[in-house]
């Protein structure tokens, strides 16, 4: 899922199906507004998919991801990204965390938060990257969200929240991805209400069914 604050969006959320057995989903999140924001993303998804099938560890596909985006990119301008690697028929989840916040997983009533990532692309040509991993069970469900979800504000200018957006993840509806996303975005807009929103708003939900 994914919803622009303006009329273009500075996030991106993408399927690339790399094999028949194997594919990737990617959320990235780009600094700023407009569209600057909207270019360097555009940037960010095509260097993305062309890379993806060339690399063999996610390590060096963050790095020449973030050469190029350092030497084509804009002044000032970075962006963070989650791009996770999936093999049907297994719980084995590779991820490639370069500066987002830490997805989490829902395994049955408890919540995992995943290990802080890599540096965000864009920012410093001779960062290093390194590849993460997370074993899904039968039932667990992984979240990938922007910034836009928790900072979400009402017009009381409060945040939705990382505190929220924990505990309103266990009461969701555990019958399939599409209703763990939808829940959470009716209970950011219900949290909204008629604010008007400030940032993109994106997510991802990879659940493994029973």
């Amino acid at each position: 899922f994914t919803r622009s604050a303006n009329d273009v969006s500075g996030d991106v959320v993408d399927y690339v199906p790399e094999e028949p057995q194997r594919f990737a989903l990617a959320l990235g999140d780009v600094s700023g507004k407009g569209l600057p924001a909207a270019l360097l993303m555009a940037k960010l998804q095509s260097t993305l998919r062309a890379l993806a099938n060339e690399e063999l560890t996610l390590a060096s596909l963050g790095q020449r991801m973030n050469r190029i985006l350092c030497r084509d990119g804009l002044p000032n301008r970075f962006a963070t990204l989650v791009y996770l690697e999936v093999c049907a028929q297994s719980g084995s989840v590779r991820l490639l965390n370069a500066g987002h916040l830490p997805p989490l997983v829902l395994r049955a009533e408890r919540i995992e938060e995943l290990p802080t990532g890599s540096m965000a692309l864009a920012m410093l040509p001779e960062a290093t990257f390194f590849e993460q991993s997370v074993e899904l069970a039968d039932g667990d469900t992984l979240v990938v969200f922007s910034d836009g979800l928790t900072e979400a504000t009402n017009d009381r200018d409060e945040f939705f929240g990382d505190e929220r957006l924990q505990a309103h993840l266990p009461i969701l509806p555990r019958r399939s991805a599409r209703d763990v996303g939808a829940g959470l975005v009716a209970a950011v807009d219900e949290f909204v209400g008629d604010a008007r929103p400030h940032d993109d708003l994106s997510l991802i939900v990879l659940r493994r069914a029973l």
